[in-house]
């Protein structure tokens, strides 16, 4: 009986379910053999077939890498080893060959020459050849030999055999120092390039003929110093830049002490400049691209403006005070303008830039403070570093910048240190004399500074509220300290008939009982606790002065006069107290 529609959909069916659990399990069985494969790419990858394919075979491991008891020593010991211990073999026996040949003279000096560039070139070509062989070590050592024999080669053809001139062979060490400079250029070495610098700064120690050659030298060295202190920051070669300078420092200090005369004052600092100029540019280098100094660059740039400054010094201090003082401030001005310029070069790294920005600023302000002491002299350096201080305070605030506060409170205290000096000059006229000038200035500089800084600053460092609160009452002490000194003197240029160390005394009471009774009364109307605590302390003092000294040693009329001021005063103050409290 013929089979009915529903019947053949539903064997159909069967069918379609059968070949899928066949399909179903054949994957199973590939999956098992095969990599894991990501869930979307199975979900998105086309049904498979239903075609009989064997499970895949599984990938072999790889192999570990091989034990050092795997190592064929009989092919390293034969093939590698024997090859080099051979060619070192050789190298000596030549090189006894040739001093054999030498001492019996059957070569010439032009051949031994010769023969020393020869290998030499020969050295520093299979240095080429280990070096494309990736054998770096070796090749740094054959082509560090090889530029050492061609270098004494050519110190010996004009050294010990006269062969060549002066000129013709300093020109030819400097061109195999430059090969060595491109050769470590090329390899990225170090080591090749140290051995530049050992070969250049050696070329004219060997080459020297004990006469002036002041240009050329000079030329050659910052020729050199360039060249070095480039391919120091192009490859970061942190070695070069120190060494150089100290080379370069050294050649400079002995032609100065057995070669420097007057006359040669101007190409001395034009070449002094020059040289100072490279060794500045290293860091200012690395600072515009970087925006940080490594440890030895942080040295090359102190030092290199510590041995420009022992220049200018020796050049200039005798004759050309003004002159020296001028290049010191101008070294100042260019350290603050590569200080303000960092900030602009600034790129997302503002700690790096202001570390950098308050390095350049601090050398700035140790330039200026040193450059004063050049063409002042005594009490007028006071005055100027009080100057500098007060401007150190005021810009500190402003920028804000710790480090020109802190710069400013110690420029004070050596102020403060050297203020005792202007009691030695001479005093004309009262109040208008070098030591009122010197010590009334220093106080008001420090009203100034710590007045203006607590004022200003909003947020303070700790300790530094109380530090520029010592300094108000040190001011304070310090222009009571002038006035007194010239009150003093006052009485004691007096033409009259009287006892004038007495009558001194008493003014002496008088003037400290109105400064106490001024800063109290300045204290009470602004409400000021620290001016009313001076003024108490110093009105203590005084009373401390009248029961201790005037009542011993002054004489019945002073007495009297003097305990009737203090007495007064002491009333009055009371008054004012007892009012402030009303």
């Amino acid at each position: 009986m013929p089979e009915s529609l529903d019947q053949r959909v539903q064997a159909l069916e069967a069918r379609v379910r059968k070949l899928q659990e066949e399909v179903a399990a054949l994957r199973g069985e590939g999956e098992r053999d095969r990599p894991a494969v990501a869930p979307q790419a199975e979900a998105t990858s086309p049904p498979a077939t239903p075609v009989a394919t064997a499970p895949a075979a599984r990938e072999p491991r790889k192999p570990k890498s091989a034990a050092w008891r795997d190592i064929d020593f009989e092919s390293l010991i034969g093939g590698r080893w024997l090859n080099r211990i051979g060619i070192l073999t050789l190298l000596i026996a030549a090189a006894f060959f040739l001093r054999y040949a030498f001492e019996n003279e059957w070569i010439g000096p032009t051949g031994r020459v010769l023969i020393g560039l020869v290998s030499g070139l020969a050295l520093a070509g299979y240095g080429e050849w280990l070096a494309g062989r990736k054998m770096r070590y070796f090749a740094e050592g054959m082509s560090a030999l090889g530029a050492g024999v061609v270098y004494l080669s050519g110190y010996a053809a004009w050294d010990f055999y006269a062969l060549v001139p002066q000129p013709a062979a300093f020109a030819f060490l400097a061109l195999v120092t430059a090969a060595v400079i491109g050769l470590s250029v090329r390899r990225d070495s170090q080591r090749l390039a140290a051995l530049a610098l050992a070969g250049g700064y050696l070329t004219p120690a060997l080459l020297s003929t004990g006469t002036d050659a002041q240009v050329v030298l000079f030329s050659y060295l910052a020729l050199l110093s360039a060249s070095l202190l480039a391919l120091a920051f192009l490859r970061g070669f942190r070695v070069l830049a120190p060494a150089a300078l100290v080379a370069t420092a050294v050649y400079f200090i002995a032609w100065y002490v057995e070669f420097y005369e007057g006359e040669r004052l101007l190409s001395t600092a034009l070449f002094g400049t020059l040289l100072y100029a490279i060794y500045f540019a290293l860091p200012l280098a690395r600072v515009r691209r970087a925006r940080h100094l490594r440890p030895t660059e942080l040295g090359v740039l102190v030092l290199s403006l510590g041995f420009y400054l022992l220049l200018l010094q020796q050049l200039l201090y005798e004759d050309q005070r003004w002159l020296l003082t001028g290049a010191v401030l101008a070294l100042a001005a260019v350290h603050l303008v590569v200080s303000r310029a960092l900030g602009k070069w600034s790129a997302g790294e503002e700690r790096r830039t202001r570390q950098l920005q308050s390095l350049f600023a601090v050398l700035a302000a140790l330039l200026a403070t040193i450059a004063f002491p050049f063409r002042l002299e005594g009490d007028w350096i006071t005055l100027a570093w009080t100057a500098e201080a007060v401007a150190l305070a005021i810009a500190g605030t402003r920028l804000p910048a710790i480090w020109m506060r802190v710069f400013s409170v110690a420029l004070f205290g050596v102020v403060l240190l050297m203020t005792p000096a202007a009691f030695g000059g001479q005093r004309d006229l009262l109040f208008v004399n070098l030591r009122f000038l010197t010590l009334a200035g220093v106080a008001a500089g420090l009203v100034i500074a710590a007045v203006y800084v607590r004022s200003r600053l909003k947020t303070k460092v700790r300790m530094e509220g109380p530090v520029w609160a010592v300094a108000l009452v040190v001011a304070n002490v310090v222009a009571l300290i002038a006035v007194s000194t010239e009150s003093w003197d006052l009485v004691q240029g007096l033409d009259v008939d009287l006892d004038l160390d007495l009558a001194a005394q008493v003014v002496l009471s008088a003037v400290w009982l109105l400064w106490a009774a001024g800063f109290i009364a300045a204290g009470i109307r602004r409400n000021a606790a620290g001016l009313r605590w001076q003024g108490l302390a110093l009105l203590l003092v005084v009373v401390g002065k009248t029961f201790l000294i005037d009542l011993s040693f002054l004489e019945q009329g002073y007495r009297i006069f003097s305990f009737l001021i203090v007495g007064a005063l002491l009333v009055a103050v009371s008054f004012l107290y007892q009012r402030s409290r009303r």
